[in-house]
């Protein structure tokens, strides 16, 4: 019978923290190279929203602003 492992709460709750994470430093790189200012300003936003959401994910708690 093979071996399953089986991500607890934990293991899942860290890799979605990890995901929105990479998912802000992509809003960030995108917002870099946008030429519309109105654009760039809602990336960097949802950055922000998205560091702070994967921060309580991972535990850490971080809250800004």
């Amino acid at each position: 019978m093979p071996c399953v492992n089986i991500p607890t709460k934990s293991d899942r709750l860290r890799d979605r923290a990890a995901r929105l994470h990479r998912e802000a430093l992509n809003c960030l790189a995108i917002a870099v190279g946008e030429k519309v200012e109105q654009h760039a300003a809602q990336l960097i936003d949802e950055a922000i929203r998205l560091m702070r959401r994967s921060a309580e994910l991972a535990g850490t708690g971080a809250r800004g602003g």
